[in-house]
């Protein structure tokens, strides 16, 4: 009977152990089960809103290519195939999103001097919550708007290739106005080769002192650029450029050396003295062998008449008067410099640049002798853009298409 109840006793205690290490085991099985499903359960909703990103992204971009299409980006850069990942939508969003705003350097400009001033961070922002109206608020420059409302009308037209060469330089000045952005600058100078104008604008695209001015003939180009005017100058040197002593002087004074007198011409040697032209062999100098430099004496008669604007750049190319300031009213042809730019009113932008009323109404008509040069000071940089837009509004907002005085349109 004592056997019969230890041995139920141990099946029992089996029974239990059994229990146990299977329930356990069922549990753990159970555990692992409910794990996977939530693992799949949560790989599932990771992949939706993965889809969901990357559709938003798409839709994005979509919609800043509509956006960058109507103020005349090319956006076929920006296509995107099936299998393009999140992470490279939103770089090309961010790509275009400042091509929106700072637009990209022309291939025209010669030279660069002026510092950019571009926020890399913008992009980031605003991609998270784009609209046009975001980027409007950046581009609220006058004469860029009235362009792009041009741009829009003649998309609108039946297609031609009149049209579409129309579009195309439309575009190009678009782009130079974004470009402008890049700068961040308060008040500067655009000086339009084709149109043979200079502007002074404020950030909002007000215009001040709108005047003429005569750029370099089509041999003589003046060079597009981003610079700044330095200083200014009062009864300024004209120190004739070699290319033009040898090339055009020389002969003349060969013939007739008088020549020098009659235009107020001094000569210098290599020390800056000044030396009598009846000591030099004018027969024996050529272009390898010029060891002198031209310089016209100021006044009334300089090439650069009384005022000059200095610029910043390697090319000798500055801003100035003239001392045929008929010129401005006698011919239309504004395209007659050996690459400087005269400009119609220097009085008037020289106070502007400096600030104040430094040249009175009656300083170009005095003509005072035996000035020397004087330098004035400039309280900042002032920013000079020098371009060349065949397209372009003018101060009513209306489309113009200058002629292509350099042949660069193509």
């Amino acid at each position: 009977m004592d056997k019969r109840k230890i041995w139920i006793g141990v099946a029992i205690l089996a029974g239990l152990v059994i229990v146990f290490f299977v329930g356990r085991q069922v549990l753990l099985w159970q555990k692992t089960k409910q794990e996977e499903k939530q693992n799949r359960e949560q790989a599932l909703r990771q992949r939706k809103q993965a889809l969901r990103q990357l559709n938003q992204a798409k839709q994005t971009l979509h919609q800043v290519c509509q956006y960058a299409d109507s103020v005349g980006i090319d956006t076929s850069r920006f296509t995107i195939s099936s299998t393009v990942s999140k992470d490279d939508i939103a770089e090309k969003i961010a790509q275009l999103l400042m091509e929106t705003r700072y637009g990209k350097k022309p291939s025209r400009i010669e030279f660069s001097g002026l510092p950019e001033a571009v926020d890399s961070s913008w992009s980031e922002k605003i991609s998270t919550t784009f609209s046009p109206a975001a980027i409007t608020d950046v581009a609220s420059f006058t004469p860029y708007n009235q362009l792009v409302k041009h741009y829009n009308r003649l998309r609108n037209r039946k297609a031609s290739p009149g049209v579409a060469d129309s579009l195309r330089l439309i575009r190009q000045t678009l782009n130079f106005y974004r470009y402008i952005n890049r700068f961040d600058p308060d008040k500067f100078v655009v000086v339009n080769i084709p149109a043979g104008e200079l502007n002074v604008f404020d950030r909002s695209g007000k215009r001040f002192l709108p005047m003429k001015v005569i750029t370099g003939k089509k041999d003589k180009r003046t060079p597009c650029m981003t610079t700044y005017i330095k200083d200014i100058v009062a009864y300024p040197y004209w120190n004739v450029p070699k290319s033009i002593a040898i090339n055009e002087m020389l002969p003349k004074i060969r013939k007739n050396l008088a020549f020098l007198n009659n235009q107020n011409l001094q000569v210098l040697d290599s020390r800056n003295r000044e030396v009598d032209p009846e000591d030099i062999d004018w027969e024996s100098l050529s272009e390898t062998n010029f060891p002198y430099r031209i310089r016209q004496a100021s006044g009334c008669e300089n090439s650069l008449g009384l005022i000059k604007f200095d610029l910043e750049n390697p090319l000798a190319i500055y801003l100035h008067d003239t001392n045929g300031r008929d010129m401005f009213t006698l011919t239309t042809d504004r395209w007659r410099s050996h690459g400087c730019v005269r400009v119609q009113k220097p009085v008037e932008l020289a106070n502007f640049v400096l600030g104040k009323q430094t040249f009175d109404a009656g300083f170009m008509n005095r003509c005072l002798i035996d000035q020397k040069p004087q330098t004035l000071s400039i309280p900042k940089r002032f920013p000079v853009f020098i371009t060349y837009n065949i397209a372009d509004v003018d101060a009513a907002g209306q489309l113009h298409f200058y002629n292509d005085v350099y042949g660069l349109g193509n």
